[in-house]
């Protein structure tokens, strides 16, 4: 299938943001913060994935994807966070990053000869960083709550995202949207690598950092 390089731009836009719905619902399922009985089995990039069926998980997740995506488009935001809090959301048990860089051809005239082959390469990074997602071990158990539990170790969780630091571009983001979900980078916890993949359209790094080491 041939495709000009502009609706190739607004397709790779549309699939880095479909892949990061699932990958936040997958976070979800394999961190057990809800109980697997509201996740919903399903096939994407030829895994089994899972989506959590819960309203309010679904339009926080929603609201937070729409605003992002024409960001993405712009090249205004190249890093996503995705962290496990404790009732202090100061205090991180563990955080996503996923940096994502799709790659620009700035002529907009291009014609690409073979457009189903670039997307079967997009889908396949998905998902080799699904499969290396399915290692992770989950940072703490099922969100729970008790009349004896310590409500301050009870697990949260949000998104984050992190504006480009090529250039100045705060002024083209909403101030409310930006302040709500901005990425804390003065976090010190270490920082492992999941994933890394180089392509011809996509650059992407999937990295976890935890408070305290996994019991393996």
């Amino acid at each position: 299938m041939r495709v000009v390089e502009k609706h190739l731009r607004d397709e790779v836009t549309n699939r880095c943001v479909e892949f990061l719905d699932v990958i936040i619902n997958y976070i979800l399922y394999i961190e057990q913060i809800y109980s697997n009985d509201i996740f919903e089995k399903r096939l994407k990039y030829n895994q089994i994935v899972y989506e959590c069926q819960d309203t309010e998980v679904q339009n926080y997740t929603a609201d937070f994807l729409n605003r992002l995506k024409p960001l993405l488009r712009k090249r205004l935001i190249d890093q996503i966070g995705f962290v496990i809090t404790t009732r202090n959301e100061n205090d991180i048990l563990r955080r996503y990053l996923i940096e994502l860089h799709p790659i620009i051809n700035h002529s907009s005239n291009a014609i690409h000869p073979n457009g189903n082959h670039l997307f079967a390469e997009l889908d396949s990074i998905f998902s080799a960083c699904l499969i290396e997602l399915m290692r992770q071990m989950p940072i703490s158990p099922i969100n729970t709550t008790t009349e004896n539990d310590d409500e301050n170790e009870q697990v949260h969780w949000k998104l984050q995202m992190r504006l480009c630091h090529c250039e100045n571009k705060k002024f083209e983001v909403d101030e409310t949207f930006y302040e709500q979900f901005k990425l804390i980078e003065n976090c010190l916890l270490p920082l492992k690598q999941i994933k890394s993949v180089h392509s011809e359209r996509l650059d992407i790094q999937l990295m976890c950092q935890n408070r305290k080491k996994q019991n393996q």
